[in-house]
């Protein structure tokens, strides 16, 4: 069965991000810095960096178990259902006030980042279509391509520029970030015991 959405360590997903919030496109990058595997569940940490004018960084969690692809955060909306495992064409699910459904395994989409096939097609009716819908795409092997979300408050489009191997540099930064956050907790209970 394809894989429309893998965890591969160390990768960095670039994307361009346009909205009727904001003039111009923004950047976005998904940096996967470390996989998880732990019998039936599959967690990666993730940092999303959004450039536009300024830039902010968030760090969430992406996990993949038996039932379910989710996310903590993300791009358009914050974290989601992004669907359920395994994959088939017809399955649908409620996340309120929201309804999504994967209508396609086998839609051909272009992006930036090249022509692919086979992509899965998730369709979500916002607020079950009062307030517009969302069309998503995942191609096998790569996992999130393109977003269409049209709702009444805005319309915008997320598309995948580039995959590639993130640099020593992120890399060490991550592991250096990781450090300062495992010597805070120890200070701080270390500070609680007395």
């Amino acid at each position: 069965m394809a894989d429309y959405f893998p965890l591969k360590d160390n990768t960095r997903l670039e994307y361009l991000l346009e909205s009727t919030e904001f003039e111009g496109k923004a950047k976005i990058y998904i940096d996967l810095f470390q996989v998880s595997k732990k019998v039936g569940s599959t967690t990666a940490q993730a940092k999303m960096t959004f450039t536009l004018r300024d830039t902010t960084v968030d760090g969430y969690t992406i996990t993949k178990n038996k039932k379910w692809v989710t996310t903590a955060n993300g791009v358009i909306i914050g974290g989601r259902k992004e669907f359920p495992l395994p994959v088939k064409a017809g399955i649908k699910w409620d996340e309120s006030p929201d309804a999504s459904e994967i209508t396609s395994l086998s839609e051909k989409v272009s992006v930036k980042a090249g022509k692919f096939e086979k992509c899965m097609k998730v369709v979500t009716q916002l607020s079950g279509g009062d307030s517009g819908k969302s069309e998503r795409y995942y191609a096998p092997g790569i996992g999130y391509i393109l977003e269409k979300h049209s709702a009444e408050d805005k319309t915008c489009k997320i598309e995948l520029v580039s995959v590639s191997k993130l640099s020593k540099e992120l890399l060490e930064e991550y592991k250096a970030q990781k450090i300062k956050e495992k010597n805070r907790a120890k200070a701080k209970k270390k500070k609680e015991k007395s």
